[in-house]
């Protein structure tokens, strides 16, 4: 361990104003220089002994464990352990030395160990921003034999951590396959029985069956209704494109919009995986990531380390530019989800690379809505700026209905949506797709 700070205890504080005060008694009193000598000479030689012993290292032996995962915002235990190695116990403060992305819910713990015991002292992290983060040491406050000294020591744990999106909703979802378990907010499935895109068996016709599946040669020779059952065609190939511009740092409750599109994408991940589907995902504008060809549920992990430390960076979008980008990488058929915040200048910069891209694909909008608009629609008119702001934010709602609108004439599937609400939408999207056999 590393000595960084030797400082007077509380205790010598106090004995020293106190020695001082029995001086200053003294030679009112006119005690005897003797005396005096003997009353200053006496604490000096005990503190001076407590010093060199509190410089000492401590026979103490530091270890700590935790998660190597942690999901943005969730509450996760560090357990650090204090082995006293020593003939005597002692009383120390234990604290942890961390990156800026992670903070502690009690910074600072007392702790009491015996002489050759030890101690399990639990901290509480909360990680508040994605990427990588760090436990760099556990620094421990020990006290001199008397009391008089404190010495901090470092002991250097150095424990690489990684921040995820809370991916606890993936994991929660895991039966998931175009049946919702447990209901989501806002999600609403179409469950077709027995209908779909590839041929699966012949069965025993079923009530509900359509004529359609009825199976005309096979029912003849058995003589009783037989019907073909389908499934879902598996292997389409689903893309998502990311903005990751300015823009989709507005800040929303827990989060931005990129924290909300993140998260909301990881689950998509999961299900297209978990369908039997393919997934691609692009993030777009100066810091470009493009993650190809994942299948599988159990590679849904390869999507979240590919971009579980990305941020959006503080240019605009180049909408024209990405869909280029894209269309180099994969002009084979399938269905894009472009997620990304509107204003009133993107859609002519978007009306060309949409254009272009459906010349390839099926195309989907996600706009996350800003709430700022409907903010100021919300809020009370009682001064003429107050009706100018209102009748402003309302010119922009109804551009943005109107440009939504043409673009839905395109054979764009548009969506409007709030952060909070992004998670049904494009699982709606991607589902809704699949059972029609648009792809």
């Amino acid at each position: 361990m590393k000595r960084i700070k030797h400082r007077p205890a509380k205790r010598l504080v106090q004995l020293t104003a106190l020695l001082l005060l029995l001086l200053l008694v003294c030679a009112i009193a006119s005690v005897d220089s003797l005396v005096l000598t003997a009353l200053l000479l006496v604490p000096l030689l005990v503190a001076f002994i407590d010093y060199m012993a509190a410089k000492s290292e401590p026979l103490l032996e530091v270890s700590a464990q935790t998660n190597l995962n942690m999901a943005l915002y969730r509450r996760q235990a560090l357990q650090v352990v204090i082995k006293n190695k020593a003939k005597h116990a002692t009383m120390l403060d234990v604290s942890v030395h961390l990156s800026n992305a992670i903070e502690l819910q009690k910074p600072q713990q007392t702790v009491f160990i015996d002489a050759m015991q030890q101690v399990k002292q639990s901290f509480t992290l909360r990680a508040h921003k994605r990427g990588d983060a760090q436990i760099s040491a556990i620094e421990l406050r020990v006290g001199s034999p008397f009391g008089l000294w404190q010495t901090n020591w470092l002991a250097e744990q150095v424990i690489q951590l990684k921040v995820y999106p809370d991916f606890s909703r993936v994991t929660s979802k895991q039966h998931l396959n175009g049946v919702v378990n447990k209901p989501i907010s806002g999600l609403k499935l179409t469950k077709k029985r027995g209908d779909g895109i590839e041929f699966q068996q012949l069965r025993e016709y079923r009530q509900g069956d359509s004529v359609r599946q009825i199976d005309w040669q096979a029912t003849s020779k058995r003589r009783k209704l037989i019907s073909r059952e389908y499934q879902e065609e598996q292997n389409q190939h689903v893309i998502v494109m990311l903005d990751a511009s300015k823009k989709m740092a507005i800040e929303a409750n827990e989060g931005s919009h990129f924290d909300h599109a993140l998260n909301a994408l990881l689950l998509l991940s999961h299900t297209v995986l978990k369908q039997g589907d393919w997934f691609s995902m692009q993030s777009f504008n100066q810091n470009l990531r493009w993650l190809p060809d994942v299948k599988g549920a159990q590679n849904v992990s390869r999507v979240m380390n590919h971009f579980y430390d990305l941020y959006p960076d503080k240019s605009s979008s180049d909408y024209l530019v990405a869909v280029n980008q894209l269309i180099a990488k994969r002009s084979k058929r399938s269905l894009v989800l472009l997620v990304t915040t509107l204003d009133e200048q993107s859609i002519d910069e978007l009306m060309p690379a949409i254009k272009l891209l459906q010349k390839h694909h099926l195309v989907a909008l996600i706009n996350i809505n800003n709430r700022a608009v409907n903010e100021v629609l919300d809020e009370p008119i009682e001064k003429y700026e107050d009706a100018t702001s209102y009748c402003a934010a309302l010119a922009l709602l109804n551009s943005h209905k109107a440009n939504m609108a043409k673009l839905k004439k395109q054979g764009v599937i548009a969506i409007d949506c709030n952060p909070e609400q992004l998670l049904p939408h494009v699982l709606n999207t991607y589902l809704n797709v699949k059972h029609s056999g648009a792809l």
